[in-house]
């Protein structure tokens, strides 16, 4: 096959998986309505996740599995953004708890707070992502403490950003959700 044919390949398959993930999201749509109906607030479900990983890669071969299970985290990860922002948008008064006594009211240039997560792999990178995935720029990030059992890892973060745009309350709504002892510190001008 020359280039230009596997090209136009590639073409068709990336509007057929364009319409595949469309499907994706408008389960994940329903999933969060769902949740939002019984007043649950909790997406991210490590162990969910690990079975379906395991599942949807114990077929695929050795050479490509790393790479394969890396496009089904991220479509993952989108997952969750997406139904985070959604039960938000739904249920604005279940977050504030998140935001109290933090002036996010106030126009600022960068959110610096702290939190715990799960030492697995990517627990780094998956910040990270999330943060550029939202539209905003890590500034600063320290590892505080990385535990000896290797069963936790805090972080202190700076993210460029303005608190009071919705889709900045968004990203930390998932990072508390997908993070222990969660806790904005402070909005810098």
């Amino acid at each position: 096959m020359r280039l230009e044919e596997i090209r136009a390949k590639i073409d068709t398959l990336d509007e057929e998986i364009k319409a595949l993930l469309l499907e994706r999201l408008a389960c994940s749509r329903e999933v969060a309505s769902a949740k939002a109906e019984q007043g649950e607030t909790q997406i991210y479900r490590a162990d969910r996740e690990e079975a379906i990983l395991e599942r949807l890669g114990g077929e695929v071969p050795e050479e490509i599995r790393r790479e394969y299970l890396a496009i089904v985290r991220k479509i993952m990860e989108t997952s969750r953004m997406y139904q985070y922002g959604l039960l938000y948008d739904w249920m604005p008064e279940r977050f504030q708890t998140l935001f109290a006594g933090v002036p996010y009211e106030i126009p600022g240039q960068r959110v610096k707070l702290l939190l715990t997560r799960p030492n697995r792999p990517n627990a780094m990178s998956s910040i990270l992502s999330m943060v550029g995935d939202y539209g905003y720029n890590m500034e600063k990030m320290e590892l505080l403490s990385y535990s000896e059992d290797r069963e936790s890892v805090r972080f202190l973060l700076t993210v460029r950003g303005d608190l009071s745009e919705r889709h900045m309350q968004k990203l930390m709504v998932q990072l508390a959700g997908e993070s222990q002892d969660f806790c904005i510190m402070e909005v810098l001008r």
